[in-house]
Parts: C-alpha cells; sequence; structure tokens
C-alpha cells in the first residue's frame, strides 16, 4: 500500500509471508524482494526486467516492512530504480532493478524444459517443518530430480491460494535455493542476495524450478535456477549466494553440518 510520501510504500506482514520456528518468524528473503519489485512497479508503473537484493539485516518479528524506491537513470523504454526496505527504522533489504520493455520483432527462447515427471507423479515434500498459516503452509512442493552429487534439483511448486505466477510470486519461490541440497541449509544458513530476470508471467499453476548449485567456497553457496511453467515456457532465470551452515566445535571439515 502506498505510504505517507512520493516513493514510499507499506508491506504490512503477515503470517502468509513468514517462515522460521515458532516464536521466530521473519520475512522469507523471496517475500521481501517479492515486495520490493511490487513497490518498484506500482512507482513506476512499468513491468519488471530485472531485480537485484541484498539482504542486510535479521527481520523477526517485523510487523510491517517500509519500502522506499526512487527512480535513477534509464532512457525512453527502461528506467532504472533503486529500492530499501526497513523494519522499525533498521535497513533490511536494499534492491535495484531495470524495468521497462521496448519492441523487439518475435520473441525466442533458447533455454530448454528438461523432461521432468509432472507434478502428480513426483514424491511431495516433507511438511513437518512448516508453521500453520506460514508461507510454507500455503505452497504445494512436489521433487521432481534430487541429484546431491552433481548439486541438481528439480522441483515443482503450486501456489494454493492460486496466485498469479508473476515477478513477485517468481522471486518467492525462487529463494527456495538453500532447501536444494541438504548441506546447504541448516542452523546459521541465511542467504546474502537474490537475483530475477524476469522473463514472462503464466496463468496459476505449477512451476518447475531447476537449480544448479555451483560450488561450496569459503562458507558461502553459490547457484542460479531456471524456472519455467508446466508447459515448457521460460518463465524467469535466478541466482543467488547464501551462507552455509555453521559446523559445531568438534565436527571435521567436509562432515554434514546438524539439520534442524
Amino acid at each position: 500500500m502506498p505510504g505517507q510520501a512520493e516513493g514510499q510504500y507499506v508491506f504490512p506482514v503477515m503470517p502468509a509471508a513468514t517462515v522460521g520456528p515458532e516464536g521466530a518468524p521473519h520475512i522469507m528473503g523471496g517475500v521481501g524482494l517479492g515486495a520490493l519489485i511490487d513497490a518498484m512497479e506500482l512507482d513506476s508503473e512499468l513491468p519488471l526486467q530485472f531485480a537485484q537484493v541484498q539482504f542486510l539485516s535479521p527481520t523477526q518479528h517485523a510487523e510491517e516492512l517500509a519500502i522506499a524506491c526512487e527512480p535513477c537513470g534509464g532512457g525512453r523504454a527502461i528506467a532504472h530504480y533503486a529500492a530499501t526496505a526497513h523494519v522499525g527504522g533498521r535497513p533490511t533489504h536494499r534492491a535495484s532493478a531495470a524495468l521497462g520493455q521496448r519492441e523487439h520483432g518475435d520473441d525466442t527462447q533458447f533455454a530448454a524444459m528438461p523432461e521432468m515427471p509432472a507434478p502428480d507423479a513426483c514424491q511431495g515434500v516433507e511438511r513437518d517443518w512448516a508453521q500453520p498459516g506460514g508461507l510454507i503452509d500455503q505452497i504445494d512442493m512436489r521433487v521432481a530430480l534430487e541429484d546431491n552429487a552433481r548439486g541438481i534439483q528439480a522441483i515443482w511448486t503450486r501456489s494454493r491460494a492460486e496466485f498469479a505466477v508473476d515477478a513477485g510470486w517468481l522471486a518467492i519461490i525462487s529463494d527456495f535455493f538453500l532447501g536444494s541440497h541438504p548441506l546447504a541449509h541448516g542452523i546459521g544458513s541465511s542467504s546474502l542476495d537474490a537475483t530475477l530476470r524476469f522473463v514472462q508471467g503464466c496463468e496459476p499453476g505449477w512451476v518447475l524450478s531447476i537449480t544448479e548449485l555451483g560450488a561450496f567456497s569459503r562458507g558461502v553457496v553459490h547457484g542460479s535456477a531456471r524456472h519455467f511453467s508446466e508447459d515448457g515456457r521460460l518463465l524467469a532465470i535466478s541466482s543467488q549466494s547464501g551462507v552455509l551452515p555453521r559446523i559445531p566445535h568438534g565436527v571435521p571439515s567436509g562432515s554434514a553440518p546438524p539439520m534442524p
């Protein structure tokens, strides 16, 4: 919703936007990126092309996200924007984006969706860690491929409320990045940044996200993902870096960290 001044917006934080243990919910990083995208699209009245966000500080128990955005360059077709989000006056997110579009002949898709089992043929994700009414509780997830040795995961996701598959929704599901490998999520893991390159939206339904981890290096995991509609249309390309879980004292390097 609009804030008190030009370029300012307020995102009320409801339980459905949060993840985390009972008693310590926080805004999921993808939800924060989605809120920043919404604010910049509202302010510019232009569709998103690209957005990048840095996660600056925790958001536990946040009641609202205050967003300030402003144009910072561009031309006749594309506008560059910057945005920041605060919780209680403390900066939590910093983003940059390009918005707009221009005419350029026929659209061409080079990235092909690999053959994967359909959602109905895939195993559902265990949801014991999902808080009732929280974000994870709002999403169906089914694993199509999990190859931990190569750092590749393919997972189908769908909004139970049939939300539109737009840039904001794709920002949310792209943030399941750390959950794509058992050694990348756990106690102390957190996202450092996220990038979303938005290609197109589609009707509500299943989205196939194929995540490929590039490396674990110096305590950080790097990787990227492609997101496809059920009929094979490329919807977005994302990338992310995240801090790996803490290794307790006495556990040799390379051993699996404890899982939550």
